[in-house]
C-alpha cells in the first residue's frame, strides 16, 4: 500500500543519486591508478636517465691536465693541436736562469765614496803639520824636537822626523804631500780591486757628492797601487834626495787608507731587481694558432709550450670563481643531455612500443653507457680515437631493435663523445660512415654468413673514410695505413664482443634478435621436429603459414623472418592432442563427432594454452608466445557454435565458443592470423581453381575484418590488399592439379566420401 503517492519517484531518485556517487568513485579511483602508474613510469624513466647522466658527469668531470700534457718529448703528435685561448709561453728554466744571469751583470758593482773618510784624511794631514810647524817655532833643543815630535801622530824613523822638523825641507814636504792626497782621493782609493778584475769588471758605479757615475776600474787605486803611486809621486817631486823621498812615502803611508767602498747591499738590490724585470714568457700564443701538427716529433719547445698551456690554466682555475670554473663542462653536459632527450622523443613518436617498456630504455641506456666507458678508457690510455667502438654500438642497437633505432643510438652515441672529447673533423667524419655501414650491413640479418659479410662492408667503409679524409688534407700515407689499421681492429673486436654480449643482452632483456630467430627457424629444434612427428598435418600447415606470414610481411615493410618463424610455432599446442585437429585426421575418424559441442571447443581452445606453457617451457621469445596467444584472437569457433544452438540453443554462451585472445596486437601477429585461417579454408575448398582461391582469401579476410579481429593491430586497408595479393600466389601454386594415374581413382572416391564439414577448418 503506498502511504505516499510520491514514494516510488522519491525512491527512485535516492538510488540514481547513489549510483552516480558510485560512479563517480570508481572513476576517480581508477583515475588515482592510473595517475600512480603514469607517475611510476615517468619517474622510472627519469631514474634511468639520471643514472646515465651522473655517470657520464663522473667519466668526464674536469681534470686539471690537458690532453697535449699527455704527449712526451719524442713522441709523434697523432693529431693537430691548437691554442684553445690566448697564451704567453714560458721560458724554460734554463733559458730564464741565463736571461737573468745576464741581466744581473749588467748592473755595475756600487762604490760610495766615504766623504767622513776623505775629509778625515785630509783634516788629519792639515793638522799633523800644523802641529810640526808648531814645534819647529819652539825655542828648544833638537832633541826636545825630536821627542816632541814623537809624540804626534804617526810612527816616523828618526831620518823622517829630521826632515820633517828642518823649516825649508817641511814646508816642501808638506805642499807635496797635500797635493798628494788631494789628487789621489779625488781619484778614489779602493781596498782592493782584484774582486772586480776576478769577477771580469771593468768599470764601477760610483756615488760621489750625490751623483752616480760610470767610471773605469783602472782609475781607481787600490792600497798596493796607492802604496806604488805614493813611491813616484816622491821620486817625482825630490828626485835623488832620498832623504824627502823616505819622509813622504812615511807620512803618505800613515795617513793613506780607502774612501771607496763596495756597496753590496745596493749592488744585489739592484742585480736582483735587474733579474726580476726579466719577463718570463717568449711568445704569445693566439687562440686556434698551431702549436704543434698531426704526425709531427715532439720537441722540448712543444713541451714547452704544452705546459705553459696548462700553467695558464691552472692560474686561471686558481683566480676564477668556483662556479666559474665548470661553466663549460657545465655547457657540454647540457648539450649531451638535449642531444639525448632528442633520441627519447624520436623513441616516443617513432618506437612507442620500446620507449614503453623500462627494461627497453634500461638496455638503450646500457649500450650507450658501454660506449661512453669504452671511449672515455680509449682516450685516458692515449688510444688512436679509430678504436672508439661505434661499430659495437650501431650492431647491438640494430641487432636488438631496428635498424632506424640503431642509426640513431649510434648517432646520439657520437655526437656526445664529439662533444665529451673534442672529435676532431675527421675522425667524426669516419665513425659516422662506419656506424652507419654497421647498420646497413645487420639490418635486416637473415643468415650468419651475411654478419661477416657486414664486417667487409665496414672494413671498406673505414678505408675510403680515413683515406678520403687523409688524402683532403694531405697526410703521409704512413700515417694513413697505421689509422686503417686501427680501425680494422676495432671492427673486428666490436663484431666480436657483439657476437659475445648479444645472446646477455638478449636473455637478461627479454629482446628477441633476427640472429635468435634464424635459430628459431630451424626445423630441427625440438618443438618443430616433434611438431612433424606427432602432427605432420599440423607441422605441414605451420610451415605453410610461416611461408605466407613472411611474404606478406615483406609486401607491407613488416619484420617477415618474425612473422615466418611465429607462423611456424603457431599451432605447436596441437601436439598434446593432434587426432582432434581436422588437418591429422587421416583415418576418416572425426572424434568430435562423439564430444558435446563445448567440449570440442575446450579441445580447440586448449592448444592455445599448452602451445604457450609449451613455448615458455622451451624458451621460446615473448614476441612467438604473443603469436601463439593471438593467431586466433578472439574469433568464435562458429562450427561448433552452430552444432550448439541446434541442439541446447537456452544453454549456450557465445564466450564458451571464442578464443580467449587477445586479439592481435602487431601487424606481424594479424598477417599471421590471415596467412592461417586462408591457408585452412583454401584447402577445404573442392575444386581450388585460382578465382576461388581469390574468392576465399578476399570472404575471410573481410570476415576476420568484419569480427574487428585487426582492430588493435596497425595494418591499414592497403596493408589488407597488400596481404592478400601476396597470399593468392603461394595458395594457387600449392592448390595446382596434378595428372592422376589410375590407381589414384579409388584414394580419391574415398577422401570424397569424407564429409563436408571434415574440410572446413576445426580452428
Amino acid at each position: 500500500m503506498k502511504i505516499f503517492p510520491f514514494q516510488n519517484k522519491r525512491n527512485t531518485r535516492g538510488r540514481k543519486k547513489r549510483g552516480k556517487e558510485r560512479e563517480k568513485k570508481a572513476w576517480n579511483y581508477h583515475r588515482l591508478r592510473a595517475l600512480t602508474r603514469m607517475h611510476g613510469k615517468t619517474l622510472r624513466r627519469l631514474a634511468i636517465g639520471a643514472a646515465l647522466v651522473s655517470i657520464i658527469v663522473v667519466l668526464y668531470m674536469p681534470r686539471s691536465s690537458s690532453k697535449g700534457l699527455l704527449l712526451a718529448e719524442g713522441q709523434i703528435a697523432k693529431e693537430n693541436i691548437l691554442a684553445p685561448f690566448d697564451f704567453p709561453v714560458l721560458k724554460g728554466d734554463d733559458e730564464l736562469d741565463k736571461e737573468r744571469a745576464v741581466e744581473a751583470r749588467k748592473v755595475l758593482p756600487v762604490v760610495r765614496e766615504s766623504e767622513e773618510t776623505t775629509q778625515s784624511i785630509k783634516n788629519r794631514v792639515r793638522d799633523f803639520f800644523l802641529q810640526v810647524e808648531a814645534i819647529i817655532d819652539e825655542d828648544v833643543v833638537p832633541a826636545e824636537r825630536q821627542s816632541r815630535l814623537s809624540e804626534l801622530e804617526g810612527d816616523f824613523t828618526e831620518s823622517a822626523g829630521t826632515v820633517l822638523l828642518d823649516l825649508a825641507n817641511e814646508t816642501r814636504l808638506r805642499q807635496e804631500v797635500v797635493r798628494f792626497f788631494d789628487e789621489v782621493l779625488a781619484r778614489g782609493v779602493l781596498t782592493d780591486k782584484k774582486v772586480f778584475e776576478e769577477a771580469d769588471y771593468n768599470r764601477l758605479s760610483v756615488i760621489r757628492d750625490g751623483e752616480e757615475y760610470a767610471l773605469g776600474l783602472d782609475r781607481f787605486l787600490d792600497l798596493e797601487e796607492y802604496y806604488a803611486a805614493a813611491t813616484e809621486w816622491a821620486r817625482t817631486a825630490f828626485g835623488t834626495r832620498q832623504e824627502l823621498v823616505a819622509a813622504f812615502f812615511e807620512v803618505s803611508r800613515h795617513f793613506g787608507e780607502a774612501n771607496l767602498f763596495y756597496d753590496v747591499t745596493e749592488t744585489s738590490a739592484r742585480r736582483e731587481a735587474r733579474r726580476a724585470g726579466v719577463s718570463p714568457y717568449t711568445e704569445l700564443y693566439l687562440k686556434d694558432q698551431k702549436i704543434i701538427g698531426a704526425h709531427e716529433r715532439v720537441t722540448k719547445r712543444h713541451m714547452r709550450i704544452l705546459e705553459s698551456m696548462e700553467s695558464k690554466v691552472s692560474e686561471e682555475r686558481l683566480e676564477a670563481k668556483p662556479w666559474k670554473r665548470v661553466y663549460p663542462h657545465f655547457g657540454r653536459l647540457l648539450t649531451v643531455l638535449a642531444v639525448m632527450v632528442l633520441f627519447v622523443v624520436f623513441l616516443q613518436r617513432n618506437r612507442p612500443k620500446i620507449y614503453a617498456r623500462d627494461s627497453h630504455l634500461i638496455l638503450l641506456a646500457t649500450l650507450a653507457l658501454m660506449g661512453f666507458v669504452l671511449t672515455f678508457f680509449i682516450n685516458r690510455l692515449d688510444l688512436s680515437p679509430f678504436l672508439m667502438p661505434i661499430v659495437l654500438i650501431a650492431m647491438l642497437g640494430t641487432l636488438l631493435f631496428d635498424d632506424r633505432v640503431g642509426m640513431s643510438l649510434s648517432g646520439t652515441y657520437l655526437i656526445c663523445v664529439a662533444l665529451l672529447e673534442g672529435l676532431t673533423l675527421p675522425v667524426a667524419f669516419t665513425m659516422g660512415i662506419v656506424g652507419a655501414t654497421a647498420v646497413y650491413g645487420v639490418s635486416g640479418l637473415r643468415e650468419r654468413k651475411s654478419f661477416w659479410i657486414s664486417l667487409a662492408y665496414i672494413g671498406a667503409a673505414y678505408i675510403v673514410a680515413i683515406a678520403a679524409a687523409d688524402f683532403l688534407h694531405l697526410v703521409p700515407s704512413i700515417d694513413t695505413l697505421q689509422k686503417i689499421g686501427y680501425g680494422l681492429l676495432s671492427a673486428f673486436v666490436c663484431a666480436g664482443l657483439t657476437m659475445i654480449v648479444l645472446p646477455l643482452f638478449e636473455s637478461l632483456f627479454r629482446v628477441t634478435t633476427n640472429i635468435t630467430l634464424l635459430e628459431l627457424s630451424d626445423l630441427n629444434q625440438p618443438l618443430l621436429k616433434n611438431l612433424s612427428l606427432f602432427a605432420p598435418g599440423s607441422y605441414h600447415h605451420s610451415i605453410m603459414v610461416g611461408n605466407l606470414s613472411e611474404a606478406a610481411c615483406e609486401r607491407i615493410g613488416a619484420h617477415s623472418l618474425l612473422a615466418r618463424v611465429g607462423g611456424y610455432y603457431h599451432d605447436i599446442g596441437k601436439m598434446s592432442k593432434p587426432e582432434y585437429f581436422v588437418e591429422n585426421q587421416i583415418s576418416g575418424v572425426n572424434k568430435h563427432d562423439k564430444l558435446s559441442p563445448k567440449i570440442s571447443a575446450l579441445i580447440l581452445i586448449s592448444h592455445v594454452r599448452e602451445g604457450v606453457e609449451m613455448g615458455r617451457k622451451e624458451g621460446l621469445p615473448d614476441e612467438i608466445i604473443d603469436a601463439i596467444k593471438e593467431h586466433h584472437g578472439t574469433t568464435l569457433m562458429a562450427f561448433f557454435h552452430d552444432k550448439a544452438m541446434k541442439t541446447s540453443p537456452s544453454e549456450v554462451q557465445e564466450s564458451d565458443f571464442r578464443y580467449p585472445g587477445p586479439r592481435p596486437r602487431t601487424k606481424e601477429n594479424a598477417v599471421i592470423m590471415l596467412a592461417d585461417v586462408s591457408e585452412a579454408s583454401v584447402r577445404a575448398l573442392n575444386e581450388p581453381t585460382p578465382a576461388k582461391i581469390r574468392q576465399r582469401i578476399e570472404q575471410v579476410t573481410r570476415a576476420k575484418f568484419d569480427e574487428k579481429q585487426l582492430d588493435e593491430c596497425a595494418l591499414t586497408f592497403r596493408d589488407l590488399r597488400l596481404i592478400q595479393e601476396s597470399f593468392i600466389p603461394i595458395l594457387t601454386s600449392s592448390m595446382h592439379s596434378r595428372i592422376r594415374y589410375p590407381d589414384e581413382t579409388k584414394s580419391e572416391e574415398a577422401r570424397l566420401a569424407v564429409g563436408d564439414y571434415l574440410r572446413k577448418p576445426a580452428r
